[in-house]
């Protein structure tokens, strides 16, 4: 099983690293010269790195834990009922039980602040972004990608 998910996260590195962040090197240098409704290239990039990256990996974590971060801060009681662990696990009751939930949410919280903050930054960087040039190529095929 670790070998399997060794052998996938290589390969995942290695189309990252090869394919992806090639094509997204490409595509930075015409960025700002393409228009995306209200935004342009550029500006889709930063938000989608300042804002969208944070708050996406705050709700993967609050699809995937909220409930159970939830049941266990009104039981207060770790692990649960009639959950299944993996190994003998002691039970913790009151407010011990309820740390690992309250971290969680708490993280949640840094991240929902990182996409705010960096709502404001990537707002800032794009206002020292140039517009677009004659100069510059205005098609990724053009430039390499």
């Amino acid at each position: 099983m670790a070998s399997k998910l060794g052998v996938a996260l290589l390969l995942f590195y290695l189309l990252a690293q090869f394919w992806l962040l090639e094509r997204i090197a490409s595509y930075v240098q015409i960025a700002n010269c393409r228009q995306y409704g209200d935004l342009n290239g550029m500006q889709l990039l930063l938000y989608a790195i300042f804002v969208i990256a944070p708050l996406s990996l705050a709700a993967i974590i609050l699809l995937l834990e909220g409930r159970r971060c939830i049941r266990v801060l009104r039981i207060g009681q770790n692990p649960l009922p009639g959950e299944k662990v993996l190994r003998k696990t002691r039970y913790k009751y009151g407010n011990a039980a309820r740390i690992q939930p309250l971290v969680l949410f708490a993280l949640i919280l840094i991240f929902v602040g990182f996409a705010f903050w960096g709502s404001f930054q990537a707002e800032k960087i794009n206002r020292m972004i140039p517009p677009c040039s004659s100069e510059q190529p205005q098609d990724v095929e053009k430039s390499g990608g």
